[in-house]
């Protein structure tokens, strides 16, 4: 087993827990923390890592370059990060030895969306991200699930409930629709929310996918949950109001 992952500061690490597993000796055995089989995934110079570029959510993907080999070691991931842009990796990880499995995986980056929330009804003036990036979610991760095609479809989403949706299996498509979440496909509506600090700030939090693409829920503390047609971006669902507890 192989694990990646991306912190506050941009920075992608891959982590293979069979090779820092400690032994376990009796009684008095700890757990004890290890950087063996902790190890950075180098992407280049030209990669600039600082916070407003950390990593806010991953997701795995079809690959796209026919460059990759064609095995179950291959493997096609997302990162979408605080500054809004989308990344696009492939590597190659292979597992069927035991000596395969412990041994890092080699990754590249085969193509970046500078701004995913960037207004396609006016290229000229891009679109500033309102809201945070709270999240993104892919279809393919129910890939096990289903004896169908995987849908390599992706949505980012916004602290505002801004959603974009990107076709990962076309470098030139990218974003293919962007949604509200709240206004029941009125791009244009204008959403209010309670002002405050904190508490008040964000008022979608998290987002989920149907394991077909063609559903996104967004759900959030001052909102109830919302399914949209991912088509249309009209609302299929919308959960009951629950009275807040006094």
């Amino acid at each position: 087993m192989r694990i990646i992952t991306g912190d506050e500061c941009g920075i992608l690490k891959e982590s293979i827990p069979e090779v820092s597993r400690v032994s376990a000796d009796g009684k008095d055995a700890k757990l004890s923390a290890s950087t063996d089989g902790v190890s950075r995934i180098e992407l280049g110079a030209e990669m600039k890592m600082s916070r407003s570029r950390g990593i806010v959510d991953l997701a795995f993907s079809q690959k796209q370059s026919s460059a990759l080999k064609e095995d179950a070691g291959s493997l096609s991931f997302c990162a979408l990060r605080s500054d809004g842009s989308l990344d696009h990796f492939e590597g190659y990880a292979p597992y069927n030895s035991k000596e395969d499995r412990i041994c890092g995986g080699t990754y590249r980056l085969s193509n970046t969306i500078k701004n995913v929330f960037e207004d396609k009804e006016s290229p000229s003036e891009p679109k500033r991200i309102i809201g945070r990036p709270i999240g993104m979610c892919s279809a393919y991760q129910y890939q096990n699930l289903s004896n169908e095609t995987p849908h390599n479809i992706l949505a980012c989403c916004t602290s505002m409930g801004y959603i974009s949706v990107v076709n990962a299996n076309s470098n030139e498509k990218g974003v293919v629709a962007q949604y509200n979440a709240y206004s029941n496909g009125n791009n244009s509506s204008i959403i209010t929310y309670t002002g405050g600090n904190i508490v008040n700030r964000d008022i979608a939090t998290a987002m989920a996918m149907s394991d077909d693409a063609s559903k996104i829920v967004v759900g959030g503390r001052e909102r109830t949950a919302t399914m949209l047609d991912t088509e249309t971006g009209f609302w299929a669902w919308e959960g009951k109001k629950i009275t807040p507890h006094p």
